[in-house]
C-alpha cells in the first residue's frame, strides 16, 4: 500500500471507505478546491438549464440529455478504475469508491457533456455532422483540463502501463482520442433517443428502456470508432495480441488527421444559429475557460523545475489555442443569424 503510485491510495482508510470527506485543509492544494467548486457550480446551472430548456420548449431532451451523460460518466469511471486501472485520482473534498471517484469528476462529465451537446445543437446540423462537431468542440475544450491535471496532481497517469502510450507533453493521445470519439458516439445515439424518439413521441416504456442502455451503447459504438486508432497502437487488450509491432507514430497521425478534418468540418460549415442567444447555456463553458486560465496564471512557477521543464507539464501552446477557440466557438453558438 506505501508504495503505490498514487498518494490516494496510500490512505487506508479512506481506502476502505465507500465515501469518505477531507477538510479543506487535508487537500494538497487550493487549485484542488477551485476545480471542485467550478464543477459544483456548473453543474447546478446545468440542472437549472435542463429544466428550463424543457419547460420553454416543452419537451423532456434536454433533462434526458443531462441523465444520460450521467450515467454514461458514472459507468465509463467505475469501468476504467477496476479494469484499465492505469491512472488514480488525487484526494479532494468528498471521495466515493473506497477514494477512487471524486464528487467532481461526477460531476464533471454531466456538466461538460450536458454543454458540448447543447452548444453545437444549436447550429442546426444534421445528424452525423452533428455528432462529429461534438466530438471535436468537447475534445478540443478538454485539452484544457487534460493538460492542467497531471501538473497539479488531480490525477496521476501509471506512465509505464502501454495502454497510455504515446504521449503528449504529460498526456496520454488516448485520452485525447478517447474523448473526441466517445464524445462523437454518445452524441449520435443521444440524438435519436433523446430527441428524435421524443419529438416523434415513441412509447415512454421504448425512450426508458433505451435511455438505460445508452451509456452501453455509446461505450460499445465509441469503442467501434477507437478501434482504428487501437489497431495501430496495439498497446491495449486485446489488441496488444496482434501479430505486429505497436505504430505509435500511425495511431498518433490518426489521431491528428481525424481530429483535424472534425474541426475542419465544424470550421468550414458552421452557420449562424437560429434560435434566440442563449446566455445561461454560455455560462459555464465561460466559467471554466476563465478558471482554468487564472489556475494556469496562478500556478505558470509549476511548469519549471530546476533545470529546465517540469516533466509533467502539459502543451502550454495547445492549451491557448484551446483556450482562445473554445471561447470563439461559444460566442459563435449563440451569435443569431440576422
Amino acid at each position: 500500500m506505501k508504495d503505490h503510485l498514487s498518494y490516494a491510495m496510500q490512505n487506508e482508510e479512506a481506502t476502505n471507505a465507500l465515501i469518505y470527506f477531507n477538510a479543506p485543509s487535508q487537500i494538497l492544494d487550493w487549485s484542488f478546491l477551485a476545480i471542485e467548486a467550478i464543477l459544483v457550480i456548473g453543474f447546478i446551472l446545468t440542472i437549472v438549464h435542463a429544466f428550463k430548456y424543457d419547460k420553454d420548449h416543452q419537451t423532456s431532451s434536454a433533462r434526458l440529455t443531462l441523465l444520460a451523460a450521467f450515467l454514461y460518466g458514472l459507468a465509463m469511471d467505475i469501468i476504467s478504475y477496476y479494469t484499465v486501472e492505469n491512472f488514480w485520482h488525487g484526494e479532494f473534498s468528498v471521495m466515493f469508491l473506497y477514494n477512487r471517484l471524486p464528487l467532481y469528476i461526477a460531476l464533471f462529465y454531466p456538466t461538460f457533456m450536458y454543454h458540448s451537446y447543447m452548444l453545437i445543437r444549436r447550429f442546426d446540423f444534421g445528424p452525423l455532422k452533428e455528432a462529429i462537431c461534438v466530438g471535436f468542440f468537447a475534445g478540443f475544450m478538454y485539452l484544457i483540463f487534460d493538460n492542467l491535471g497531471p501538473l497539479l496532481q488531480w490525477w496521476v497517469w501509471d506512465t509505464s502501463d502501454t495502454s497510455t502510450w504515446p504521449y503528449v507533453n504529460s498526456v496520454p493521445l488516448t485520452s485525447y482520442h478517447w474523448f473526441f470519439t466517445f464524445l462523437m458516439a454518445f452524441a449520435l445515439i443521444n440524438r435519436i433517443i433523446s430527441w428524435h424518439w421524443v419529438e416523434q413521441k415513441q412509447s415512454k416504456i421504448k425512450i426508458g428502456i433505451l435511455h438505460a442502455l445508452q451509456p452501453t451503447l455509446t461505450i460499445l459504438l465509441g469503442s467501434v470508432f477507437f478501434a482504428p486508432y487501437n489497431l495501430l497502437a496495439a498497446v491495449m487488450p486485446p489488441y496488444d495480441m496482434l501479430p505486429w509491432k505497436p505504430m505509435l507514430t500511425l495511431a498518433a497521425v490518426w489521431h491528428g488527421i481525424t481530429f483535424a478534418a472534425a474541426g475542419a468540418l465544424f470550421i468550414f460549415g458552421w452557420k449562424h444559429s437560429k434560435q434566440a442567444p442563449d446566455h445561461l447555456l454560455m455560462t459555464f463553458p465561460f466559467i471554466f475557460l476563465v478558471g482554468h486560465a487564472m489556475i494556469y496564471i496562478a500556478k505558470f512557477d509549476q511548469h519549471f523545475i530546476e533545470g529546465g521543464v517540469n516533466p509533467l507539464s502539459g502543451n502550454l501552446l495547445a492549451v491557448l489555442i484551446s483556450l482562445i477557440g473554445s471561447s470563439v466557438i461559444v460566442l459563435a453558438s449563440n451569435k443569431k443569424s440576422a
